[in-house]
């Protein structure tokens, strides 16, 4: 069977035949570069299908997957888009779910992708954080993925300790998977262009962190990085009993300096202040990462 070919048009065009506008409520921005999008594809199909795309917008992405005859659910939010992404791959092995990806719930996940995917996505900025900790959580079911997000938030993504891009994310995305940036997206290769340029993140998360280790993780980095600027001993640690002695005595016992700052911690030890710790930790993490 011949492939299919999707027509390439600019999305200022596209959305003004359909009627609509970027909402910027939603943090829309269109990729237009038709060869970045080609290459973001040409990645995820290297990790292998089926796929699922977050906030797949004007197709800039879904166009290379349906022209490879990738098996794919694209979930967008926006129900105009929704509606012309439906029209637009009728005959594709795309399935168009309006939805919000962050509304899901695993359980629909485990039941479309039973044997796991490749969640590939152009990220809204302003959602990029919750949907990355959302793969997270979902790391069995998705354990790859291929993302385009503000290059600020890559480079805090797979930064090393000892800077101030080094961050919770960092952590858990460290101990969990293997990341690594791809390559810089120019800003001028979106629409509406936005003030500051992207990057691609290829993911691969690891096999055998229990779901204990990470819940343990969450709550002593959360703790950690409450008070970056302060010394780890004043860290606020009031789900910990025995409190703040307790919380020094454990940093010690996990080779940290109770007297050092949560940036300067790799992510190796902060896993080691997980596992000694977690037979006290409550079984939800305290709080949400800023």
């Amino acid at each position: 069977m011949p492939r299919r070919a999707f027509p390439a048009e600019h999305p200022k065009r596209l959305l003004s035949a359909l009627g609509l506008a970027p909402r910027k409520r939603l943090g829309q921005s269109f990729l237009h570069d038709r060869n970045i999008a080609r290459k973001i594809v040409s990645l995820a199909l290297s990790m292998g299908p089926p796929f699922l795309e977050v906030g797949p917008g004007l197709g800039a992405l879904t166009d290379f997957l349906a022209e490879e005859g990738a098996e794919t659910a694209a979930v967008e939010v926006d129900r105009g888009l929704a509606a012309f992404l439906r029209e637009r791959y009728q005959g594709a092995p795309i399935e168009i779910l309006e939805a919000d990806f962050l509304d899901v719930p695993q359980g629909e996940w485990q039941r479309r992708f039973p044997a796991g995917g490749t969640a590939v996505g152009n990220l809204p900025y302003a959602v990029s954080s919750p949907i990355v900790l959302r793969l997270l959580d979902l790391r069995r079911v998705f354990p790859r993925a291929v993302l385009m997000l503000q290059k600020e938030m890559v480079e805090r993504l797979c930064a090393p300790p000892g800077g101030k891009e080094y961050g919770i994310l960092s952590v858990y995305l460290s101990v969990l998977s293997e990341a690594r940036e791809e390559f810089t997206v120019r800003r001028s290769c979106f629409t509406p262009s936005p003030e500051v340029d992207s990057a691609v993140i290829s993911i691969r998360f690891r096999r055998g962190i229990p779901d204990r280790d990470f819940r343990g993780l969450q709550t002593v980095v959360r703790a950690a990085f409450a008070q970056r600027r302060k010394k780890l001993r004043n860290a606020p640690v009031p789900f910990l009993p025995g409190g703040t002695a307790r919380w020094c005595e454990l940093l010690a016992e996990a080779g940290i300096d109770p007297s050092s700052r949560a940036e300067t911690v790799s992510p190796e030890r902060y896993l080691a202040l997980a596992r000694i710790a977690e037979p006290l930790l409550p079984a939800t993490p305290p709080s949400k990462p800023r």
